[in-house]
């Protein structure tokens, strides 16, 4: 027995009880030609890179399945002679190189990654937010070692108060001195 994937797409146009018959008629033909279905993903109506036979969209099917060497011709020839598949691909999977994904329990909610503390927080934000916490933890440190804590901590004040000064220096050449009123003053200030 061979392990095999196929991803087909069906047209979007038909009801969802057609969707249904499309998808339980592939796994029933699967199992009465000898094989055994491993995994089936609805991946629902996707947006195609191009148009196929008019359409924008299609809904989009994968099935995971053991079968017979010969039984990949008889299923393309049922993908082929369907007129609701607009494409598939059939590939056999070399299980030494693939481990395959277990089957996946889709009765549960869908979380998609989402974390269970709401909604995530933009990178401006958890970046304010670590350095908060990084100064909480900041004076815990400084209290235990006494010591080594006072001189740190002078030495790390004037340095944040040195930055706000550097823009203030620049402000300072932008207002000039009084000119000089005398034609003496000017030479002895050029030279």
């Amino acid at each position: 027995m061979n392990t095999y994937e196929t991803v087909f797409i069906v047209r979007p146009d038909l009801p969802q009880e057609e969707l249904d018959k499309e998808l339980e008629f592939y796994k029933n033909n699967i199992e009465q030609n000898g094989g055994k279905i491993l995994k089936v993903e609805p991946w629902g109506k996707q947006t195609m890179a191009y148009d196929i036979e008019d359409f924008r969209e299609g809904v989009y099917f994968l099935i995971q399945f053991e079968a017979d060497a010969d039984y990949h011709l008889e299923l393309n020839k049922r993908f082929r002679f369907n007129e609701n598949v607009l494409r598939f691909v059939l590939v056999a999977i070399d299980e030494k190189k693939f481990k395959l994904n277990p089957k996946r329990d889709t009765s549960g909610p869908k979380r998609y990654g989402k974390r269970p503390g709401g909604t995530r927080r933009p990178r401006e934000e958890a970046e304010k937010s670590e350095t908060t916490e990084a100064k909480a933890e900041a004076p815990a440190k400084e209290a235990a070692p006494e010591a080594p804590a006072k001189e740190a901590a002078p030495a790390a004040e004037p340095a944040k108060e040195t930055a706000p000064e550097a823009p203030a220096k620049e402000e300072a050449p932008a207002a000039e001195p009084e000119a000089p009123t005398t034609k003496e003053e000017t030479k002895a200030d050029a030279e």
